[in-house]
């Protein structure tokens, strides 16, 4: 087997092809690199390097507006020599795609961008997993207590301007996710959150359309439009109600504005701001009106199931009663048992209920031999 000779050398030992100057000034440092590396791993070097560019020519690339130490970092997710593709792969946490995307954006370098927009992505629904608030609507009073929402902000902006589409649509889940649910939510949203999103989903636009009912009437409304790239949150603030009683959005209120007004950076998320407020003082309301409502319709239910069961089987009754206190054992569901516990034996406004519902059952029946069930030789109730 022959040898190579001295012009066979392998290219991994070929000395490196290219200088890339990064800095300015005393601070300007040159890096030794090579050409197939940098074409093969970005779309803008290998456009640079393969066409009739001075820096082809020369074989020299200047960038005096970037630091010297982050190229370092840059050339060391692509150079082989220094790591593996999946070592790569792990270098690109969350706090060096944050770093890193404007550069890889700029060389259009899609497979990073990919990579970064995953790991962003995944860090806004690590966040989202972890607030209670979010994930089950608890009405917690420590919500975003380490100011997740300003980094929830801050990459919805960073996914704007780079095109970070996975990133996008996680962040805007999450942040109409909290404007759902204003009424535990609504600290969070102060006049410098609401202009950060008026600036991503501005400017607003007003447009006349029919709305067609189901009775056949019709109505003219004005409808926003936003014109920005962010429109879901848009979208999410104006169908918010401000009114308890009837129909009222802040689209509706937003429609009586001027365009004017409405594209006023300076006073319509003031405006804004306080129709958010309003909203989150309606949604408390309805929120406690809603829990009565289901309270009164639980409680109403139970009455009906007992009423029944101390009129039709007032034996099945006694074992129930027998059962829940532990006096024997029953085949009767845990169901039944959790109903009864949750809705009669807990609240003494209702034994109180009963007690009397009892006695008056006990007098109608009094010609059947039935009495008032027993434990211990006394009344139950």
């Amino acid at each position: 087997m022959s040898t190579p000779g001295p012009s066979q050398k392998k290219i991994r030992s070929q000395p490196p092809d290219v200088i890339v100057a990064v800095g300015n000034g005393e601070s300007m440092q040159e890096f030794h690199c090579y050409r197939v590396i940098l074409s093969f791993a970005s779309d803008y070097f290998d456009s640079m390097l393969s066409a009739r560019m001075i820096e082809n020519e020369t074989g020299r690339i200047e960038f005096p507006n970037k630091d010297p130490l982050m190229w370092k970092k840059f050339y060391s997710f692509i150079d082989p020599d220094k790591l593996s593709g999946a070592e790569t792969q792990a270098k690109l946490d969350m706090k060096t795609a944050v770093a890193f995307v404007p550069w890889f954006h700029e060389f259009q370098m899609t497979r990073f961008l990919k990579k970064c927009d995953m790991i962003l992505a995944e860090r806004v629904e690590e966040i989202k997993a972890n607030e209670d608030y979010v994930k089950y609507g608890y009405e917690l009073c420590d919500i975003d207590k380490n100011g997740v929402l300003d980094e929830v902000v801050e990459l919805l902006k960073l996914s704007c301007t780079y095109d970070l589409d996975k990133t996008e649509d996680k962040a805007e889940e999450y942040i109409c996710t909290l404007l759902e649910n204003i009424q535990s939510t609504s600290h969070l949203f102060d006049v410098k959150k609401i202009e950060s999103f008026y600036s991503l989903f501005a400017p607003v636009d007003k447009n006349l359309c029919t709305v067609y009912y189901e009775d056949g009437q019709e109505e003219i409304v004005r409808e926003i439009i936003p014109s920005g790239q962010y429109k879901r949150i848009c979208y999410a603030l104006m169908k918010m109600s401000v009114s308890s009683d009837e129909q009222v959005y802040i689209s509706d209120l937003v429609a009586d504005l001027s365009s004017e007004t409405i594209n006023n950076a300076e006073v319509f998320p003031l405006l804004l701001h306080s129709y958010v407020l309003r909203a989150a003082s309606v949604a408390t309301v309805l929120s406690y009106k809603e829990k009565l409502a289901d309270k009164d319709k639980s409680l109403g239910a139970a009455k009906s199931i007992i009423n029944d069961l101390l009129l039709k089987t007032p034996d099945q009754y006694h074992e129930l009663c027998q059962s829940i206190e532990g006096q024997k054992h029953s085949q009767i569901s845990r169901e039944w048992q959790c109903l009864f516990q949750k809705h009669v034996l807990t609240p003494t406004r209702v034994k109180q209920q009963f007690r009397e519902k009892m006695r008056r059952v006990n007098h109608a029946s009094s010609t059947t031999g039935w009495r008032t069930p027993t434990l211990d030789g006394r009344p139950f109730f």
